[in-house]
């Protein structure tokens, strides 16, 4: 038979003092492509260097010397912040429920089934992973931006951004539902993250949930989760969002979508921290800080009685108004360089000099996309420079360079070079968002059906970018 190659998935740290389960665990976790280190006492595995860098530990409950009820509490004791399923025997249930309490991630039943094992690492990794993309977003943030530039990793100088900042950092220390306010474009998950990293909820995952770009019958189950067979193509149970995002934050954009259903199952939620998966007769807690964000009038849509007046009045304790570039326009300048900087490092290239009228132009266009369209027309301007220079043969008409994403199709060279750079950043757009057509249609400021057609224009496979 032929050995198909997977790329590691990621490191899991085995501790049984049973030679047959820990070499039994160990290749059946090594055939779904992860690594795997063996121990056969908690003492070995606290010895090991690595283990800190682990990604997952499965430690069984009753071993000679120190218990793995014991190696637990040294692991929580060192900080090392690790995923700890418990392995326990029959009989150990009790033992297991205080070690969840105590800090473990979950326990399995010996004799436990195989999948359950591995969906339950599987979630484990998924927390490993989240938690360390946020450390690394933090560090990168930490060197991409000082004071005197902004904060919480957003970019500005001016006013309404000071204004900003101050309400993130007072904000944060709330525990309550934040409604964040915004067009399109203006940096709402920028702010949702922030709020995020700077509460007590920091070490925890951070869930992000567009809910406008869900079909309303996946909503649900993203959120809630479902159980094996609770409906068509449900093949495998699955814990949702709110389960995920316990003990951190879920945040949830487009809250305009929710449907009447979602609200009233979100507001049971919120009140009694129980979340009720769909095809299931139990329930599970969770404890989340929800954000939502949404670019409409809420109240207004509560007064059309096109959203329930409880929920509205349960989830907006607290609100944040983000402002649109427009509002900012002095920003415009250090946006720029800093976009500038970040396409030309992706495309390889030297960062090109922006000519004043082209800078005039920029000061004074409205934004309609805000931040997002800035970016995107920026990676336009490094990806068409000539000698160096941003936009040359853009003349008295680069007012409108901002809308060539949408202009009828040019002549001779010109019109190639266009079409080229469409093609190019539309396939990036669709890169970043994992061939969701709604999300990269909104972050090209252009519409589904302006995307749909070029998509067919240029024969581009959206599943190709897809996850």
């Amino acid at each position: 038979m032929k050995r198909i190659h997977r790329e590691p998935q990621g490191l899991i740290v085995v501790i049984d003092d049973d030679v047959a389960a820990r070499l039994s665990i160990g290749q059946m976790l090594r055939l779904r492509g992860y690594q795997v280190e063996l121990f056969s006492s908690g003492e070995a595995a606290l010895a090991w260097p690595r283990l800190p860098e682990c990604d997952c530990i499965l430690s069984d409950v009753k071993m000679p010397g120190m218990s793995g009820e014991d190696f637990l509490h040294e692991v929580i004791r060192k900080n090392f912040r690790v995923p700890i399923i418990m392995i326990t025997g029959h009989g150990d249930v009790s033992m297991a429920v205080r070690c969840l309490k105590t800090g473990a991630y979950d326990f399995v039943e010996k004799p436990f089934d195989e999948e359950m094992l591995l969906a339950s690492v599987s979630r484990a990794m998924e927390r490993s992973q989240l938690r360390k993309e946020g450390e690394e977003l933090k560090r990168r943030l930490s060197l991409t931006f000082s004071e005197d530039t902004g904060r919480f990793g957003m970019l500005g100088t001016s006013k309404v951004m000071q204004d900003l900042y101050s309400e993130i950092e007072m904000t944060a220390k709330s525990n309550a539902s934040v409604l964040i306010v915004g067009e399109t474009g203006s940096g709402k998950e920028l702010v949702a993250r922030a709020l995020h990293r700077e509460s007590s909820r920091s070490e925890h995952p951070f869930i992000p949930v567009n809910a406008g770009a869900l079909p309303e019958t996946m909503v649900e189950s993203e959120l809630f989760g479902h159980t094996k067979g609770a409906f068509t193509g449900a093949v495998a149970q699955r814990d949702g969002k709110l389960v995920s995002a316990s003990g951190g934050t879920l945040f949830l954009d487009e809250v305009e979508s929710l449907s009447e259903r979602v609200q009233i199952q979100l507001l049971r939620v919120i009140e009694d921290g129980l979340v009720h998966p769909l095809g299931s007769d139990t329930t599970k807690e969770v404890d989340i800080r929800l954000l939502l964000a949404t670019k409409v009038n809420l109240l207004e849509l509560v007064r059309k009685g096109e959203m329930r007046e409880d929920f509205y009045h349960r989830v907006v304790v607290l609100t944040v108004q983000v402002p649109s570039l427009r509002e900012r326009r002095e920003d415009i300048p250090l946006l720029l360089s800093h976009f500038l900087k970040e396409a030309s490092e992706r495309s390889g290239v030297s960062v090109p000099r922006v000519p004043e009228e082209i800078l005039d132009s920029m000061l004074k266009y409205p934004w309609p996309g805000n931040v997002r369209e800035l970016k995107n027309s920026v990676e336009r301007m490094v990806l068409t420079a000539r000698d160096g220079i941003a936009g040359n043969f853009f003349t008295e008409d680069w007012d409108d360079f901002p809308r060539l994403l949408s202009l009828p199709p040019a002549a001779g060279r010109l019109r190639e070079e266009l079409e080229r750079t469409e093609r190019s950043v539309i396939e990036q757009a669709l890169r970043e968002h994992s061939g969701e057509v709604t999300a990269a249609s909104q972050s090209l400021g252009i519409s589904r059906r302006a995307l749909y057609e070029r998509l067919k224009r240029y024969e581009i496979q959206r599943e190709h970018f897809r996850s």
